[in-house]
């Protein structure tokens, strides 16, 4: 990594994120204004003073010559022109652009990359806001909605069939907490909403109940090719056999439950049927926040990634500002918050109160896992060990 030009806005202490050793990686005449914030020193990593000035939309240059000496060697010298094709043979720089004077194109024009025919830009769209009375048709509703719509529901109770299908950007939401209610009386291991394809649900101030034998949020069993999203907020979820399933081969980008409410359920937040151990895993990114578990007896989390593939960087944990209570009775593990192979866990300012189990949490000290802040009563305790007992061997 050699002749960048780096300016941060806001000081950082971590110019450089080794999730492993980087010593592999050689940095070669690279400047960095850090706006005087001290960082661990890297050779060829060197804090430079210096100002930018916007010269285009979207693109700043630095205002003034770094005077570091550019490196040459592994190509590097084969570089003849800068981004704006200006020649370096006589006065090259470090940094895309040798220069601030001038004439700047219009690099970033859209209309001079790609096929005539074809353009990925969309006219902007405001949201629709559609009102569901209690007794509409849910389903209909969203099918006749388009992507980033609105299904505001009414107050009252609105009692749901069969599994309504997320297959697009779709918010479900009531005006205030707990104004409205999903009472589900679909069918045995049937979800309540079934996550499809592109389908992004974010669902808000809703009560969802169940009869203890269903799913509230769950994939599909197969077929998942492509990505899926979750944004759960000020929600009250009660009485079903899963809050939420993750099926194997299912993938989301961010799972995040807020300021939610989590009771008399058998099952929580199930995402391990990655068990090929191959690396795999269901979602990049999982949230909870500020929410409230009682009385869930098994996989209150399990978020797992199994295997030995150290090029896997993920996924992440975040457990914040939550209260676990009279939960875990049944896991067989008697571990209540379990993400075995998860690179990135942080476990911060949450209360576990009466929990039957041995550990709270088993961290992997090796990786980047975290605790602090907890008050555990009659839970166990978090453990860390560094290194993870192998499952198997190659």
């Amino acid at each position: 990594m050699a002749n960048n030009v780096i300016y941060n806005e806001k000081g950082n202490e971590t110019i450089v994120v080794e999730h492993d050793k980087a010593d592999g990686v050689t940095f070669k005449s690279n400047a960095v204004n850090n706006q005087g914030v001290a960082f661990k020193g890297y050779e060829g990593i060197i804090a430079k003073s210096f100002s930018v000035e916007k010269v285009a939309p979207h693109i700043l240059l630095p205002s003034s010559d770094l005077d570091i000496e550019p490196y040459q060697g592994f190509e590097f010298e084969s570089i003849s022109n800068d981004l704006f094709g200006n020649s370096r043979n006589q006065n090259n720089t470090i940094g895309a652009v040798i220069s601030t004077e001038g004439t700047v194109p219009s690099i970033l024009d859209k209309s001079k990359y790609g096929a005539s025919w074809y353009s990925n830009e969309k006219g902007a769209r405001a949201p629709q806001t559609i009102n569901i009375s209690v007794t509409d048709d849910i389903q209909s509703k969203i099918d006749k909605a388009e992507s980033g719509d609105i299904i505001l529901l009414e107050e009252g109770q609105h009692l749901v069939k069969s599994s309504i299908v997320i297959n697009k950007h779709i918010t479900i939401k009531a005006n205030k907490k707990g104004s409205a209610t999903l009472l589900y009386e679909g069918e045995a291991d049937t979800p309540l909403l079934e996550l499809h394809p592109k389908g992004f649900l974010n669902i808000e101030n809703v009560s969802l109940k169940g009869a203890n034998s269903q799913k509230a949020f769950a994939s599909l069993k197969e077929n998942m090719f492509t990505h899926f999203g979750l944004t759960v907020t000020h929600c009250d979820i009660s009485d079903f056999n899963y809050v939420l399933k993750v099926y194997k081969e299912s993938f989301a980008e961010r799972i995040t439950f807020s300021n939610t409410s989590i009771s008399n359920c058998f099952n929580g937040l199930e995402l391990s049927e990655e068990t090929n151990d191959k690396g795999d895993y269901n979602t990049e990114y999982l949230t909870v926040e500020n929410c409230t578990f009682n009385k869930v007896k098994q996989n209150v989390i399990d978020y797992y990634r199994g295997g030995y593939d150290e090029s896997t960087i993920g996924g992440n944990l975040l457990v914040v500002n939550s209260t676990f209570t009279n939960c875990g009775a049944q896991e067989e593990n008697n571990i209540l918050l379990n993400h075995r192979g998860i690179i990135n866990v942080n476990i911060v300012n949450n209360t576990f109160k009466n929990n039957p189990v041995n550990l709270v949490a088993l961290l992997w000290g090796a990786k980047n896992n975290t605790h602090s802040g907890n008050t555990i009563i009659n839970s166990g305790k978090i453990k860390v060990e560094e290194n993870l007992k192998l499952k198997l061997m190659y």
